[in-house]
């Protein structure tokens, strides 16, 4: 209602109007790793003002993982000080090894893998969240992806030792010195699983959510849960652990290793409890297997009776879990839908070689969300993590479908801001922008008219039509907002269409309303090079990019005429 850019002498009044709407959700979040990279203060707040500007309500801060410690423990300085810098070391007694390029130099001011907040920062933090009307959901990721808190642990254990303080020294341990367990976790680690049968670990997790009450009660900040992870635990952890072999002999419900995830979550769920706080986590916290090969899942209804929030990311086609969200839900358990093949913003936005990003789930460019069906997947679901078409009778057969009462337990759906490429503000910015408009759209408005309509051909017409109009309301509204909006958002812009037929350059682009410009003497596109603003009658070779207001351009696209 109000114009993006007001002209001289605008007041910015708006006539008098009524607005009657209520959210399709009432979770509507954003998560953010730092921990693969760091992101500052600075980053995070602005980040927070654009997801609070577009109704999102829940920030879901992934604050540790296998490279970077980032949550200040002030009982346990080592991880920060240790878990939280990468650089070169033999031993990692002072630091982690580097990952994701950060390189050989532990300073974070040369290196995105190192860094960690300070108390003051985290408050600052909450206090800034809480008057957007943000919630955020802290996550300590256990008992997989913890190898920062393990080799902090671990260097805390020396430092003690060294020191003569014998007595001190293990009562925080994550590891046991005697374990000879053989795993890898997908990411490639042999040492980032915690020993679940360590009193030590319960020791070390009731001080960190300790000092997680005390930091949200310091910003007098709603916290409602804390997310301990629970994804990702490969095959073979504890099988060669004296402590767990210990355990299993003395405790008569423990059959063998198989049992200790449940058991690990039951224990961590208890300490939550006692706070006052429900226990999120990754689906895999509330599974189980099926025969022998540990592949199958099924929900563990033993854990009904508990206060878990389950976040849904395994919808890969192909893999064999599409309908795991849909399944958990119908069992009785609330659900978080974070679906990887529509709502990972680190997913690269398309296949070409200069486009950052991975692709292990598929491709994630700004229409994934947009087009994402949170109640009935299988709507959206058009081609495989390869791209090739999905066979509805084959892919959809025996799949899940949500009852009512499902229905009722999918709270919200949230997007995924994972850290692996994203090296600064202006990488975030691009990976989570224009991503997020689509994931605003879908977690407030209605379900649309296109989604619920059976016949495919049909829907997908109508579909189209209605992406039409949401990619022009992008293209001349809602990105000239974002080249303004808190300084300015550094979104990525899609490179334009082209092509020279019967010696006319024709071009257009993604979103109506940018400019499209264009040279034909070799030298790169600028934002004072030629606006196309219809076919022009040209031959040989052109170049040309999309621009946004500020002069920033997309991809260089290059076209040239048939010989």
């Amino acid at each position: 209602l109000l114009p993006i850019e007001p002209q001289p002498g605008e007041t910015g009044t708006l006539q008098e109007v009524l607005v009657e709407d209520v959210p399709r959700f009432g979770y509507r979040g954003l998560h953010l790793d730092v921990s693969r990279n760091f992101h500052s203060r600075e980053t995070v707040e602005k980040l927070l003002d654009l997801a609070a500007f577009y109704k999102l309500n829940r920030f879901h801060f992934h604050l540790t993982d296998d490279e970077g410690w980032r949550l200040p423990v002030a009982a346990l300085p080592e991880l920060t000080e240790v878990g939280g810098r990468r650089g070169h070391t033999l031993d990692e007694s002072d630091r982690l090894l580097p990952s994701f390029g950060s390189g050989p130099d532990p300073d974070p001011a040369v290196s995105h893998g190192s860094g960690a907040y300070t108390r003051d920062e985290i408050v600052a933090i909450l206090r800034h969240a809480t008057a957007l009307h943000l919630r955020v959901i802290p996550e300590v990721d256990v008992p997989g992806h913890a190898r920062a808190a393990i080799k902090a642990m671990a260097a805390r254990q020396t430092r003690l030792l060294a020191a003569g303080r014998e007595s001190e020294a293990a009562a925080f341990l994550l590891s046991d010195p005697e374990d000879r367990s053989e795993y890898r976790s997908v990411q490639g680690w042999d040492d980032n699983v915690i020993d679940v049968c360590l009193p030590s670990t319960y020791r070390f997790l009731e001080v960190v959510f300790d000092e997680i009450v005390g930091l949200w009660a310091a910003a007098e900040a709603p916290l409602e849960a804390i997310h301990v992870g629970g994804d990702e635990v490969p095959a073979g952890v504890w099988q060669g652990s004296a402590a767990c072999r210990r355990l299993i002999r003395e405790d008569a419900a423990l059959a063998g290793t198989a049992d200790l995830p449940a058991y690990f979550l039951r224990r961590v769920s208890d300490i939550l409890s006692e706070r006052g706080l429900a226990t999120a986590g990754w689906e895999e916290i509330a599974l189980t297997a099926v025969g022998g090969d540990g592949h199958a899942k099924r929900p563990n209804e033993a854990f009904l009776d508990r206060d878990l929030r389950l976040y849904v990311w395994n919808n890969v086609w192909g893999w064999g879990a599409e309908d795991l969200g849909y399944r958990l839900a119908n069992a009785g358990y609330p659900v978080i839908l974070a679906n990887a093949t529509n709502l990972y913003f680190d997913l690269a936005y398309d296949k070409h070689p200069d486009e950052p990003g991975y692709a292990w789930a598929g491709l994630v460019d700004t229409r994934k969300p947009w087009e994402f069906v949170p109640l009935d997947l299988f709507k959206c679901a058009r081609i495989d993590l390869m791209g090739n078409p999905i066979d509805p009778a084959t892919a959809f057969a025996g799949r899940a479908r949500l009852t009512a009462a499902g229905r009722e337990r999918v709270r919200g759906i949230q997007g995924q801001l994972w850290a692996e490429n994203s090296k600064g503000p202006a990488m975030l910015e691009y990976q989570a922008f224009p991503k997020l408009l689509g994931l605003a759209e879908r977690a407030w408005a209605a379900p649309p008219a296109w989604a619920r309509v059976e016949d495919t051909a049909e829907r997908q017409r109508q579909e189209a039509v209605a992406w039409n109009e949401f990619a022009n309301r992008l293209g001349r509204y809602e990105l000239p907002r974002l080249d303004r909006l808190h300084g300015g958002v550094q979104y990525r812009l899609p490179p334009p269409g082209a092509a020279i037929r019967d010696g006319l350059l024709m071009a257009n682009a993604a979103f109506p309303g940018l400019a499209i410009r264009y040279t034909t003497d070799g030298g790169e596109p600028t934002a004072s090079s030629t606006l196309y603003t219809g076919p022009v009658a040209l031959s040989g070779m052109v170049k040309l990019a999309t621009f946004d207001t500020r002069g920033r351009s997309s991809r260089v696209v290059t076209v040239a005429a048939a010989e």
